[in-house]
């Protein structure tokens, strides 16, 4: 079977695993349909990102033994969430739980595909899985422009429909590309048995593994090591500030714009979550480029390009705090974008770089797992302090906050604190090879 035309379908069913970014595309509207606060839409949306967390090892589990069952598996899950939160929508049955649990299957549905998509694509070419695998990782990221786009195009402001389409069409794609898949999948295990399996998880970078550290490391070595609770620590600022504006990016959008047309609304949300997503597909795609060139036309350690989500998500905070103006939220999105898809594709370059290949596949699930508190904390955050300064809108039916950015301003208060310790981390684990390596030459001459 061509391998291009493997590569390019796990591009497609790729598509169907980061519908989670569209939360603010339909999450304000799942709110006041159901009466929940902002509190309890923020839960709802990190709930989603808890399941991705939480199942990384076992997805990884489950794609090593069959490529194709987690294609299908994660399709449906995804699909159940989405036709439940339809169902709850249509009969207005309000239950945060539910939609919580809703939303964590499709985080666990997008974690067994995107998965399964990478390992196939690096399977094909094994030479070159750093250009294979970064197919799958953008189109991850590019997911919400085209869900936001052609739903948007489609059926407007007609949310019911929206979520409809989503659940259905996750679906249909990845049964239609199963057939390929499974193909593909069986023909590797007869050109590779007997060889040991190739293991990659979720969301890994378009970086090529070339340069992954020489000196494989234990995972109780690599627990042991300050280095990875860094990196660990990195991770969950970063992702978890990264998540923190994804999912309330709706909110903003309806605490800054006050047009009479609820379409008008919708159409602003759709807009800033389209910037989000193209943003997010290109960085992931740019750090993979730039990474191989900092550590070949550079020599220099690839944990440089780390600097750049750590930077990008604290300028994030700043712009976030101080724009007042709808017309100039666009560069939150934009940066948003950059700063998540950078932190998602240079953190594992680190780890191959750091640990080693044969420990990528504990430290990249353990790592994952980083940003479940931090993005608890940012989001639930956001909700009370939305829900502090709405009041109760009789027309609306629903509580409403009317003060523009101060509706939620000081939470980017807190959020830049922990976006400042971030670069500081960035900064240590950068300078201190130099410094133990100048600690190390004065300890030798005295």
């Amino acid at each position: 079977m061509n391998r291009v035309l493997v590569v390019l379908v796990c591009a497609v069913v790729g598509v169907t695993a980061g519908t989670l970014y569209l939360f603010s595309a339909y999450g304000p509207q799942l709110a006041h349909r159901l009466h929940y606060s902002g509190t309890d839409i923020s839960l709802i949306g990190f709930t989603g990102s808890m399941g991705v967390a939480l199942s990384g090892i076992p997805a990884g589990v489950v794609v090593d033994r069959s490529i194709p069952w987690a294609q299908f598996l994660g399709g449906l899950l995804i699909s159940l969430g989405y036709f439940g939160l339809k169902a709850q929508f249509d009969s207005q049955f309000s239950s945060v739980g539910l939609s919580s649990t809703l939303t964590c299957l499709i985080g666990v549905g997008s974690t067994l595909i995107n998965s399964a998509m990478i390992k196939c694509s690096a399977a094909m070419f094994p030479d070159n899985r750093g250009t294979a695998t970064s197919f799958p990782v953008a189109t991850y990221g590019l997911s919400a422009f085209a869900y936001s786009v052609t739903g948007h195009w489609f059926f407007g402001a007609d949310t019911s429909r929206f979520l409809g389409y989503i659940a259905s069409s996750a679906l249909v794609i990845c049964i239609c590309g199963l057939p390929v898949i499974y193909y593909a999948d069986k023909q590797q295990e007869v050109q590779q048995r007997g060889e040991d399996t190739l293991e990659l998880e979720p969301y890994v970078s378009g970086a090529s593994v070339v340069h992954a550290s020489k000196s494989n490391m234990t995972k109780a070595q690599v627990l042991r090591s300050s280095r990875f609770w860094i990196v660990f620590s990195l991770l969950g600022i970063l992702a978890g500030l990264g998540q923190l504006y994804i999912y309330s990016c709706g909110l903003i959008v309806k605490s800054l714009y006050h047009p009479s047309d609820e379409n008008e609304i919708n159409h602003a949300q759709s807009f800033q979550v389209s910037l989000l997503s193209i943003c997010n597909c290109a960085s992931r795609l740019m750090c993979g480029a730039c990474g191989d060139f900092i550590a070949n036309r550079l020599q220099q350690q690839r944990s440089w390009i780390v600097f750049v989500p750590a930077f990008v998500l604290l300028s994030v905070q700043v712009v976030c705090y101080f724009v007042s103006d709808y017309n100039v939220l666009w560069v939150s999105s934009m940066l948003d974008g950059v700063g998540y898809g950078f932190v998602w594709s240079s953190i594992p370059q680190l780890l191959l770089e750091y640990f080693g290949l044969e420990a990528f596949s504990f430290s990249w699930g353990f790592v994952n797992l980083s940003p479940i508190l931090p993005g608890f904390l940012f989001t639930r955050l956001f909700g009370s302090y939305y829900d502090s300064n709405s009041t109760w809108d009789d027309i609306a039916k629903s509580k409403v906050c009317v003060k523009g950015n101060s509706c939620y301003n000081t939470t980017y208060r807190i959020t830049f604190v922990f976006s400042s310790i971030a670069l500081v981390l960035a900064v240590w684990i950068n300078v201190r090879p130099y410094v133990q390596r100048r600690y190390s030459q004065v300890a030798q001459h005295s």
